[in-house]
């Protein structure tokens, strides 16, 4: 296999992470496969996380470390990172959060085989002290309706061909503070086919900052009516119809 084959492009904003940031990227080194490039851009961390990956990169090669000049948000962050991508695959890896070894591996003989452009997996979610909270589950599919009602992806299981992202000149939106990643699936969604979902665990979703879990569900829930009806540009009947089924998943998700 050539350098470029399959190369897998990993996007990484960080801000604040020297906590979890090398224990992340111990996750990504463990990978079975390891033709990636690991893009990560730094948000004018008011922590260590810069120097920390700057002592990465110059160890490993295929971390590529860059730092925006101003603290920006998620979205400019991420389409910072997706514009030095080279890779035929883009996969998503928060700052915080852990893949399994098999991770890449298995998802690029996923995707080749279904021959499809979007994929993603089940996943662990997991406390600040990496302890076990709950196994989540997604569906076999999921299309630009599903989507609608919740998104049930943890950014770091998504796997995707990078030309249907940049076919269409798909970016995360960079007005919006919150919920940027579940616009931009949507687009992708739209744009292409229908997701698959793959039944294994590949990653570990890290729920940080859980003692404001119901204020934290209270904001969200109120962005989450603001998408539908500013972004998805739905009516009043539409949109709640697809806000009771935002609700009921998040009690599913979150409580039961």
């Amino acid at each position: 296999m050539s350098k470029s084959e399959n190369l897998v492009s990993i996007i990484t904003p960080c801000y604040n992470a020297e906590k979890y940031i090398f224990e992340t990227y111990k996750s990504l080194k463990a990978q079975t496969f390891s033709n990636w490039e690991w893009i990560v851009f730094d948000d004018k961390s008011t922590d260590n996380s810069f120097s920390v990956l700057k002592k990465i990169n110059l160890k490993d090669p295929r971390v590529k470390v860059f730092q925006n000049d101003t603290n920006s948000g998620a979205a400019i962050t991420r389409n910072n990172c997706l514009n030095k991508a080279s890779g035929e695959f883009l996969a998503f890896l928060d700052c915080d959060d852990l893949w399994l070894p098999n991770k890449l591996e298995t998802q690029i003989k996923f995707i080749e085989r279904e021959k499809c452009d979007f994929v993603y997996a089940n996943y662990e979610m997991i406390d600040e002290a990496g302890a076990h909270i709950k196994y989540m589950k997604t569906p076999r599919t999921v299309t630009k309706t599903d989507l609608l009602k919740y998104n049930p992806f943890a950014t770091s299981n998504v796997f995707i061909r990078r030309p249907a992202v940049e076919s269409y000149s798909i970016r995360f939106l960079e007005h919006l503070r919150r919920r940027q990643d579940y616009l931009f699936w949507y687009e992708v969604i739209s744009k292409n086919s229908t997701a698959l979902g793959m039944n294994v665990v590949l990653s570990k979703y890290r729920q940080v900052g859980s003692s404001s879990l119901s204020s934290n569900k209270r904001k969200m829930a109120i962005i989450q009516w603001r998408l539908y009806r500013d972004e998805f540009q739905l009516g009043l009947v539409q949109s709640t119809y697809y806000f009771t089924w935002y609700v009921l998943h998040g009690v599913k998700k979150y409580f039961l």
